[in-house]
């Protein structure tokens, strides 16, 4: 983070608002807030902490903050701060509120949040600097700005606390893997355990059941189609022996109808009788009495028209005379009319030839051309005769050879299961070897520097210590020396008179003499510097090889399981080999097995092929034969065509009368028909006209002869009708004598009664017809039964032995049904039950290696393992700069439980707590460590630069600390670091290049003075 910008107004001792411009600090890298104690310095912290997360260490929520924190002289409260974080994205935090009207009530404090997107502040939905800032408030407060009395705070944290802090600030949590790993196992240990419920069902499905069950299909199939032959033996006879009593029952109903119908003669024989005498009567005198009714009421009509047809006849008279001059005028054309006619027809008959003609020298071009082509299509249907007999040889030949491919099948599936095994068992092997080969590597790093896996810890611990007691015993010689040269140094100085400064003696007989004491500090120096550089080796080498070794114990782990995964796909491979039983193969090459598969394939092809072509040439044959029989027939149709048309146009020649077709050969068709058409227009005038007239003329010459005839007729027939009337009434005197009826009253009332004549003709007709077929069937069931033994008792076993045999067919066919079922639900078992089992074994080495990581991410080792690197890493950064602030006689390290400790050198190296540490060393080693921090943030965050403010702690140092403090901050500048220093001590103002300073006012409250700006 870099700030930009920051306003504050009633906040604390802020009165007024006050603005500071950072741009003008961090340009100089190292810059400072001076004031005196209670002017408002830490403030500043505190508002850009506040407005960026709200919170404050000096004030929690219960302690009525926004009352406390407002100026007691203000109304209100406002925050505004700018800065570009670590993308160099710029944002803007503000944080504001009120005094109502009661003193010490306020409005809720506001905080929003903004971000300059194209050349504008564009509010944010949350206003949460954590994530702008990518840091929690606790660890801002201890990596960007730390607070008055916090310096330290890192540097002493437990090795708890400051794991969870480093996890947070370089996002560790990544490294988590374990609730992953475990996710995984549980969801692995689900799938396995469902397979294993799965395969629980599965126990009884194998080969060998399969077997079994196809033999019982066998076995069921042969049992079903005996009893089905001896059902249908069974059947025919039951239905003989029922045919048998059927008809015998039918003839006892036919000779009970027989026998009804047969008492009912009698009766019909009398209504036949009745009917009888009513037809003979109506016939006789029906038709005499209605014609004699007819004939009186014709004979008065008629004395009517008689009179009506004699005026009518003179009108008819007058218009005939008129007709018959018009017809004289016409008719010596009409009596020509049979000459025009005969031309006529002769202009027909040569239309007719020359369409003849035309049409035969079509057919002829036809016929021509149609005779080669069926010559080719019969010798096509040759070829295809050939083709399709050498064709149907050459696949009898290949079905004579063909091979059982069911032995095949279960060869195919023994091999592939092999080829399966033995891959699996390649790759754990190889697996097994890259293990090893990793193993082995491991182990040669330690031969490499003369160690075992098992003393690597003992001896490069030995190693350390022996470089920690040389080190220790260069250090003493170090102090004596240095003690000697100091003396040297008061012997030197020593005048005859002056007391010793150090004992007060007066007299100096033997001054004591240093030779070469500086010699052999450099000397001594040069060892520390050679043993230092060694122990770094040793720990850096000790370091490696904890890695080593935690990677060979994973390593080992996964080896084991690999040779017991192995040793199970070796067994599984032993036992498949032992179960192949096929003569004629070898269960290690499956070379004649993949040759006789590729003759079966290659035979099925060829078969496919050939039974295809077969199929279509007999289609091409059909096709051909039908073809010659098509075009055969169209030539003899082509021939028959021509013939009949050559004899229609001779007969036609010789059948003209009045015209000869010599003169009429050279002209054309249409010609000749419009002038046939002329001659017939012509004729049909003359007929017509003609006829018209002798059709009026008849017209008129029938009506008058119509209605001369009738006049005559109509007397003829009055005369006629008296003597038809006198004759029917004697023939009716006749007819009575004959039926002796007294009068016609008697007659009348016979046929009168109304009597339905056709129904009962039809009933005795029935009757009759009825009787006769009776009698018929009768005679035919009496002859089918003749010679014919039946018994009730052997229809009756025999039913029951068909009943029976129909029961244990259809129980037959249940069972072979059921078990043809069973046998295809046995095959798809099988099938689940291989699925099954291999994902059982993919998930059962899923299953090892998820232990694997479970090992490798239990709990939060790795987190913290990775944690104390990336601690150890800083402290090291961080020792670069203590050691030269403590003039190398301290170093900050790492305890096994990753709190920090002080090497003290001018103690023989004893480690010991930094709490032991003195306030300027404190102070020392929390700068350096928070130097450290801001760099790896830095780094992590890939910012250009980097930020952060010292609050106080520059009044524990003395002069010359604070001048090498001052050079390591100064320098921090080329490293793009920035450092803000907050501290009343003045006489560092002069050292600072860019300040500003906090002036307390009584009336006005806390003013901001710019260095810059005076």
């Amino acid at each position: 983070m870099l700030p930009i910008l920051l306003s504050i107004e009633g906040l604390y001792s802020y009165q007024e608002k006050q603005t500071i411009d950072f741009t003008e600090l961090t340009q100089a890298g190292l810059f400072g807030i001076f004031g005196s104690v209670g002017s408002g310095k830490s403030s500043i912290l505190e508002a850009i902490s506040f407005v960026l997360y709200g919170d404050t260490e000096r004030l929690n929520k219960t302690d009525k903050r926004a009352y406390n924190m407002m100026n007691l002289k203000s109304n209100q409260t406002m925050i505004d701060f700018e800065f570009l974080n670590f993308e160099n994205r710029k944002f803007r935090f503000v944080a504001q509120w009120k005094r109502r009207k009661n003193f010490d009530d306020t409005t809720p404090i506001e905080r929003t949040a903004y971000e300059w997107k194209d050349e504008n502040w564009v509010p944010m939905e949350s206003a949460d600097g954590a994530l702008v800032t990518n840091l929690s408030y606790p660890n801002f407060r201890r990596t960007i700005i730390i607070p008055q009395g916090q310096f330290k705070e890192f540097l002493e944290l437990k090795g708890k606390d400051r794991s969870e802090m480093m996890k947070e600030i370089f996002y560790l949590n990544k490294f988590d893997l374990g609730p992953k790993v475990g996710n995984l196992q549980a969801g692995n240990n689900r799938k396995l355990e469902n397979l294993k419920g799965a395969l629980s069902g599965f126990e009884s499905i194998s080969s060998e059941a399969l077997g079994l069950k196809q033999r019982e299909v066998e076995d069921a199939k042969v049992t079903l189609a005996q009893t089905k032959e001896d059902f249908q033996v069974l059947q025919q006879k039951v239905q003989s022996l029922q045919e048998f009593k059927d008809k015998r029952i039918e003839l006892d109903q036919k000779e009970a109808q027989f026998t009804e119908l047969n008492s009912k003669k009698a009766r019909i024989q009398q209504q036949e009788q009745d009917l009888n005498r009513y037809e003979r009567t109506s016939h006789a005198f029906k038709e005499p009495l209605a014609f004699l009714q007819s004939l009186n009421n014709e004979r008065e009509s008629l004395i009517h028209r008689i009179e009506n047809f004699q005026s009518i006849k003179e009108r008819q008279l007058q218009e005939i005379d008129v007709v018959e001059r018009e017809i004289a005028e016409v008719q010596y054309d009409y009596l020509n009319l049979n000459v025009l006619r005969g031309q006529a027809e002769d202009y027909k008959l040569i239309i007719q030839i020359k369409e003849n003609n035309k049409k035969e020298k079509e057919l002829e071009t036809r016929l021509i051309k149609g005779t080669p082509f069926v010559e080719r299509t019969k010798e096509s249907e040759v070829v295809l005769n050939q083709k399709l007999e050498e064709a149907e040889e050459r696949l009898a030949e290949l079905k004579s050879e063909k091979i059982d491919t069911s032995q095949l099948i279960e060869m195919e599936k023994w091999y592939h299961l092999k080829d399966s095994l033995l891959q699996k068992v390649g790759q754990v092997q190889e697996e097994i070897q890259q293990l090893t080969q990793e193993i082995t590597e491991e182990q040669s790093q330690y031969h490499k520097h003369g160690y075992t896996e098992d003393n690597w810890g003992q001896m490069t611990g030995n190693e350390l210590k022996l470089i920690e007691n040389n080190f220790n015993k260069l250090r003493d010689q170090e102090t004596q020396l240095q003690v000697q040269a100091k003396l040297s140094q008061f012997a030197t100085d020593l005048l005859p008179g002056m007391p010793c400064p150090l004992c007060g003696a007066l007299d100096h007989p033997e001054p004591m003499v240093a030779t070469h004491v500086q010699e052999e500090l450099n000397k001594i120096r040069l060892n520390k510097q050679e043993l230092e550089e060694q122990r770094q080796s040793y720990q850096s080498l000790k370091e490696e090889f904890a890695k080593s070794s935690f990677g060979l114990g994973s390593k080992r782990l996964r080896l084991e399981q690999k040779n017991i995964e192995a040793e199970n796909h070796r067994r599984q491979l032993e036992i498949h080999i032992s179960q192949f039983n096929w003569v004629g193969y070898s269960s290690e090459d499956d070379g004649a097995f993949a040759t006789q598969k590729e003759r079966i394939k290659q035979s099925e092809q060829v078969t496919q092929v050939l039974e295809n072509e077969i199929k279509q040439l007999r289609i091409d044959l059909h096709k051909n034969r039908e073809n010659v029989q098509k075009f055969e027939k169209e030539l003899d149709n082509i021939k028959a065509e021509i013939a009949v048309v050559q004899g229609v146009s001779t007969h036609s020649k010789n059948s003209l009368q009045h015209l000869k077709y010599p003169e009429f050969e050279d002209l054309e068709l249409e010609e000749v028909r419009r002038s046939r058409l002329n001659l017939d227009q012509k004729i049909i005038h003359i007929e017509s006209q003609y006829l018209t007239l002798t059709q009026k003329l008849n017209t008129l010459k029938t009506k008058l002869a119509e209605i001369a005839g009738q006049y005559s007729s109509a007397k003829d027939q009055l005369s006629s009708y008296n003597q038809q009337i006198k004759v029917r009434q004697e023939q009716l005197a006749k007819l009575l004598r004959e039926f002796n009826f007294a009068d016609i009253t008697q007659v009348q009332q016979i046929i009168q009664r109304p009597m339905p004549v056709e129904q009962l003709r039809r009933d005795i007709q029935q009757y009759y017809v009825r009787l006769e077929v009776l009698e018929t069937q009768i005679n035919s069931l009496r002859d089918f039964l003749k010679d014919k033994q039946f018994s009730e008792e052997d229809l009756e076993t025999s039913v029951k032995l068909f009943e029976f045999k129909k029961e244990e067919l259809e129980l037959q066919l249940s069972l072979t049904g059921g078990l043809e079922k069973e046998l295809a639900q046995l095959t798809l078992e099988i099938g689940k039950k291989e699925k099954l089992l291999e994902e059982f074994d993919q998930l059962n080495l899923r299953a090892s290696n998820l232990k694997v990581l479970e090992n490798l991410f239990k709990g939060n080792g790795f987190v913290n393992y990775v944690s104390s690197i990336h601690l150890r890493q800083m402290c090291e950064m961080a020792n670069e700069r203590f050691h030269r602030l403590t003039r190398n006689q301290l170093s900050l390290t790492i305890n096994d439980n990753n709190e920090f400790e002080v090497i003290d050198y001018l103690n023989n190296g004893y480690k010991r707590s930094v709490k032991t540490l003195s306030g300027g060393q404190g102070f020392q080693a929390s700068l350096c460590l928070a130097l450290a921090l801001a760099e790896n943030i830095q780094s992590l965050n890939k910012a250009d630069r980097n930020f952060f403010f010292i609050d106080e702690g520059f009044g524990t140092q003395d002069s010359d600390s604070i001048n090498t403090v001052f050079d390591t901050l100064q320098y921090l500048h080329h490293e793009n670091r920035v450092v803000g220093i907050i501290s009343h001590v003045e006489e560092l103002k002069e050292r600072i290049p860019r300040s500003v300073t906090v002036v307390k006012d009584s009336d006005r409250g806390s003013k901001i003075e710019t260095s810059w700006g005076q």
